[in-house]
């Protein structure tokens, strides 16, 4: 789905519905509660935030130690698969053949 698709998917929530939700919250809560309930939301955002931060920042300085050497050596694969076909063939062209009870045969 392209993203704007998903632009049209989501509910525009202007002024009007900010106001709505306040005054449904203040009624729900009542005015003691009210600023305990926003403080409490505001410290979950923020420590939210935080941990996001950090974990971004970790995964970014990860990404920045890797060096070429943490790479795998695929040269040196391809050439132990050959190495591993070489031991395979019989008289030199010839590959070997397995058979059921395990022995080969050329």
């Amino acid at each position: 789905m392209p993203i704007a698709s998903y632009a049209l998917l989501m509910p525009q929530i202007g002024p009007m519905e900010i106001v709505v939700v306040a005054v449904v919250a203040l009624i729900v809560f009542g005015p003691q509660r009210l600023p305990e309930i926003a403080r409490t939301l505001g410290r979950t955002l923020n420590e939210f935030r935080r941990q996001a931060a950090d974990i971004r920042a970790e995964f970014e300085s990860g990404i920045g130690d890797m060096s070429i050497s943490d790479e795998p050596d695929y040269n040196a694969n391809v050439a132990l698969e050959a190495q591993a076909d070489a031991s395979l063939e019989v008289d030199g062209d010839n590959p070997a053949t397995v058979e059921e009870d395990g022995g080969t045969s050329g």
